[in-house]
């Protein structure tokens, strides 16, 4: 069986978890035995041993997409995510038709052109993997056209896989998708790869990893966090990521008063980022809106206590975390309070749910892939 896999992100070059989840998922599957031909929208990549890779070029704007909310009014922005995506849409198709493939697998609204057209000019099966909507991104304030997009994604994919219950939901309300087709694959962590540090109670550290957009909360982090600030003289928050709300959470931050206290890093590579997990004291994700949340399984298989919002996808994953509200900074603060006053409780809480990661494993998750192939390929030949 060969999939043709069309990307979007892939390390290094990853905003979010789609890099992530690209990266565990071809690894996984090339040791089940399926042949993966990876299509990149760059040449330097981190390799993955049976993976064929290939690239076609693109001037990528994406990232900056990523960060951005349609409030703030950018034109010229989101016509260059469109010539992005023809661009990368018109090289992945003749490439792609030089192949030969079993089944092609697309990656959220930005390659499902490609997947589109090649399944219409080779009749074979469409995976689709949405990783998040356009509702989730802007916070319930979508572009129209992307909007468009999406549902046109959607409804032309064989199967569409979303990363949690609640991603499905969304497609199935907001999309009009046929829930029969909706399979709900989780994103998943290789814990060999996050091991927790010497001595977490040494430092009080809260940490926070991910884009720096609206739809993250961090806004949220920060106010909780100078209630913590109040109660705990050696408590610091390492806020780590890019994005445009930077500024905004920069200035936040000073107002507050908690410039001494609050340390933004930016974009830190993987074996620097496992570092951090493996010394902070407590992990928060307050994302508003959340399809998934891969940085919550990696703080876990850190064995770092965790919090998550209740708006996030990962909440049904794992049950031994905390979770609160996104808005409601005096219960985060007050969490993130008890986590660092009584650390026991906190070990207690984060060794069961590293334990729950036992059935968290790309292994896993490639196997369902896998079985959505293989149904399909049946289907076709039936």
């Amino acid at each position: 069986m060969r999939v043709l896999m069309l990307g979007w992100e892939f390390p290094p070059h990853a905003v979010g978890g789609l890099g992530s989840h690209t990266y565990g998922l071809v690894s996984a599957l090339v040791k089940l035995g399926v042949k993966v031909d990876l299509v990149l929208p760059f040449k330097d990549y981190t390799k993955v041993k049976g993976v064929d890779f290939s690239f076609v070029y693109v001037d990528i704007h994406t990232k900056t997409y990523a960060h951005k909310s349609p409030e703030k009014g950018d034109a010229a922005l989101y016509a260059d995510v469109l010539n992005d995506v023809e661009t990368y849409t018109d090289s992945a198709v003749r490439l792609g038709l030089s192949k030969s493939f079993d089944i092609i697998h697309a990656n959220d609204w930005l390659t499902a052109h490609a997947g589109i057209e090649l399944k219409r000019r080779t009749g074979k099966p469409l995976v689709l993997t949405m990783h998040s909507t356009e509702y989730d991104r802007t916070i319930g304030h979508p572009w129209d056209n992307i909007i468009l997009e999406e549902k046109h994604a959607v409804e032309n994919a064989d199967v569409v896989v979303a990363v949690s219950r609640r991603l499905k939901e969304q497609l199935v309300k907001f999309y009009g998708a046929d829930p029969k087709k909706i399979h709900v694959v989780y994103n998943a962590v290789d814990r060999s790869k996050f091991h927790p540090g010497p001595d977490k109670r040494r430092e009080k550290v809260v940490l926070y990893a991910g884009r720096l957009s609206i739809q993250k909360g961090v806004d949220h982090l920060i106010r909780a966090f100078r209630i913590v600030a109040d109660q705990e003289k050696r408590a610091v928050l390492y806020i780590v990521g890019e994005g445009t709300e930077l500024k905004t959470l920069v200035e936040l931050s000073i107002d507050l008063g908690l410039s001494d206290r609050i340390f933004f890093f930016g974009h830190v590579p993987d074996d620097e980022m496992e570092y951090l997990y493996s010394i902070a004291s407590v992990f928060v994700m307050p994302s508003v809106s959340e399809p998934f949340g891969i940085t919550a399984l990696e703080a876990v298989a850190s064995r770092t206590p965790t919090i998550v919002s209740v708006q996030s996808g990962v909440s049904e994953v794992l049950k031994n975390v905390f979770k609160v509200d996104f808005w409601d900074a005096q219960v985060m603060a007050d969490v993130i309070l008890g986590i660092l006053r009584y650390p026991g409780i906190g070990d207690i809480m984060a060794e069961e749910a590293y334990l729950e990661l036992r059935n968290v494993r790309w292994e896993d998750s490639a196997q369902k892939f896998r079985d959505v192939y293989k149904k399909l390929i049946y289907e076709r030949h039936v």
